[in-house]
Formats: structure tokens, C-alpha cells, sequence
């Protein structure tokens, strides 16, 4: 069995945020619907729950944390994750073996950061926010509202 973890009619971001998971069987190539399973609550264990328990064998998801990717590999299950695309296209893909035509930008190695911990690099645990001070590494937004008549060059006047 075959579930993607869609937010809509795309693949959630984040696995955590799937408002539904959409089943499908493959038999002889093809892929077919199988039924869907509505996410009531956001509860990473609760929903490792109902994966298994649907006999879902391969997930295809976006980006997952750590311990529920643990927990889905350990019960049996092949993880797809930090995938993007609607659920037409990562079918398309699907029936041409191609899931890496998917890949979240800045995920080629699959490897993207855990979503389940801050910026700060510690676990947000339950209840917490996960934010921490982080450091932004880009250009600046240009926003300065200075009023100077520029740089003179070397040998010229006012």
C-alpha cells in the first residue's frame, strides 16, 4: 500500500502538517486509489498509528523529523521524504521511477535539515516554540532610506 501525506492537493511540506493521507495500491504497474485517511490530530505518534495500521508499506512524503522517520522505518515502511509536487505529478513520477525529479529544493542529498528542532539546533519538545536566535546569511533587503548624494571619485567636485 501507497500513501501520500497531502496538505490539499499537494504533498504537505512537512509531513507533520498533512491534513490527509491519500492510499493507492500498485499492482502491475499501475497505480490506483485505495481510499484516504483524515488526520483528526497532529500528533506524530497518532499518526506513525494510522500509516501502520492502514498496511501502508512505502510513504511518500515531504520533509519528516527524525524520530518519526525512526519509527516509520522501524514498523516497515519505505520512506520517500522532502519531496514536493501535487499528487498528479508525484504519481506521474512514481510510474516513471523518477521521485528525484521531486526533490525540495536544497535537498538533493535528502539529508535537509530536521524540521522537528529550532533554529537553535534543540528540540522543541512538546508545547514549545522551536525558535531560536538563528543567523541569516543573505543579502540585506536594500531598505535603507539614506538621503547622501553618493561617493565622489577620486578627482571630482560637488
Amino acid at each position: 500500500m501507497l500513501c501520500l501525506a497531502c496538505y490539499g492537493d499537494r504533498l504537505a511540506s512537512v509531513l507533520e502538517n498533512a491534513t490527509e493521507f491519500l492510499l493507492f495500491e500498485r499492482n502491475d504497474g499501475q497505480i490506483r486509489p485505495a481510499g484516504h485517511v483524515s488526520l483528526p490530530s497532529k500528533d506524530p505518534t497518532d499518526r506513525t498509528s494510522a500509516i501502520v495500521a492502514c498496511g501502508v508499506t512505502h510513504l511518500v512524503c515531504g520533509a519528516i523529523c527524525q524520530a518519526t522517520l525512526a519509527r516509520l522505518q522501524n514498523s516497515g515502511v519505505v520512506v520517500e521524504a522532502w519531496l514536493r509536487g501535487t499528487v498528479e505529478l508525484v504519481l506521474e513520477a512514481l510510474a516513471r521511477d523518477d521521485l528525484e525529479s521531486l526533490v525540495m529544493p536544497g535537498c538533493a542529498g535528502r539529508g535537509g535539515p530536521d524540521p522537528c528542532l529550532g533554529r537553535s539546533g534543540k528540540g522543541n519538545g512538546r508545547g514549545g516554540q522551536g525558535r531560536g536566535p538563528g543567523s541569516g546569511k543573505g543579502p540585506g533587503k536594500g531598505l535603507g532610506k539614506g538621503t547622501g548624494r553618493g561617493r565622489k571619485r577620486a578627482g571630482q567636485k560637488d
